[in-house]
């Protein structure tokens, strides 16, 4: 039979076993809170990732939203410029029709005044010869010259240009001088044709223009057609007899939006003529437009 004392031996080993297990509990339960308290703190980091993702995110959507106002405040902008270039063209094309307008309604006032004059000359000789006839005064010498002498038309032969200075005679404008190393060249789209001139149908539909008789022409507005004339012919070898002519045309939308063509003046190769020293910027000509050439033999 075991002793009192190993009874006692055997009760302190049990007791330091359960004091042992105690504590290896307790470490077991802090390890297990521990690592539970890391979990917590990785999942708080990463939701703290996924938050600075969300924000990131929203950011370069606002940017992305900032650019697009950007882009569309730009496109309005542009619109605004073209509905005002627009404007202006109409309103310079209306202002050279009034002009026109009145120059035809002074042209028909002038004819009606000389008619009147002369139908009054003529009833003044009836009158006269009346007069003659009955023993009456008769106008003789430098009188009935005066009553004779009738002022041309509007349409009669004219002096020679820069003769007449007289009531009436309006000086030409100043050319303005461009300096042309200071300004800025612009695209001039030449169509050439050989022999005539193309329709206008040519040029309705924009982006089926004849490309393959295009001429590209860096100028600017200040060229003459004579410089125009001369680009031509580095390019155009029927262009560089001395008998061909080169007759251009001006192509631009009207009101409607519609293109038309009008003449500008013809260059000949073998001699100088009036319209060689014609500046491109002394007709209705703007940026964009277009010219159409005929070249003949």
């Amino acid at each position: 039979m075991p002793s009192a004392r190993e009874d006692r031996d055997e009760r302190d080993e049990d007791d330091r076993k359960d004091r042992r297990d105690r504590r290896d509990g307790r470490d077991d339960d802090k390890k297990a809170e521990k690592g539970r308290g890391d979990r917590d703190d990785e999942k708080k980091a990463e939701r703290g990732r996924g938050d600075r993702d969300d924000e990131k995110k929203a950011e370069r959507g606002r940017g992305e939203r900032d650019d697009e106002k950007k882009a569309e405040k730009g496109r309005g902008d542009r619109d605004d410029e073209k509905k005002g270039d627009d404007r202006d063209r109409d309103r310079d094309r209306d202002r050279d029709r009034r002009g026109e307008g009145r120059d035809r309604d002074g042209d028909r006032n002038r004819d009606r005044r000389d008619g009147d004059k002369e139908r009054e000359g003529r009833s003044g000789g009836d009158v006269r010869s009346g007069a003659a006839a009955a023993g009456g005064p008769v106008r003789t010498g430098a009188a009935a010259g005066a009553d004779a002498v009738r002022r041309p038309g509007p349409y009669d032969a004219a002096p020679a240009k820069g003769t007449g200075k007289g009531k009436g005679y309006n000086p030409p404008p100043p050319r303005k001088v461009l300096d042309r190393s200071k300004t800025c060249p612009f695209l001039l789209r030449v169509f050439r044709k050989i022999g005539s001139h193309h329709g206008i149908d040519a040029f309705q539909a924009r982006g089926k223009e004849p490309v393959d008789e295009e001429l590209q022409v860096y100028t600017w507005p200040d060229v003459t057609l004579r410089e125009l004339a001369d680009l031509v012919k580095d390019v155009a070898p029927e262009a560089r007899g001395p008998t061909a002519r080169l007759a251009f045309r001006l192509i631009y939308p009207d009101k409607s939006g519609k293109n038309v063509m009008t003449e500008l003046g013809s260059v000949t190769q073998s001699k100088r003529g009036p319209d060689d020293d014609k500046p491109l910027s002394s007709s209705k000509f703007q940026t964009g437009d277009m010219l159409d050439l005929a070249i003949f033999k």
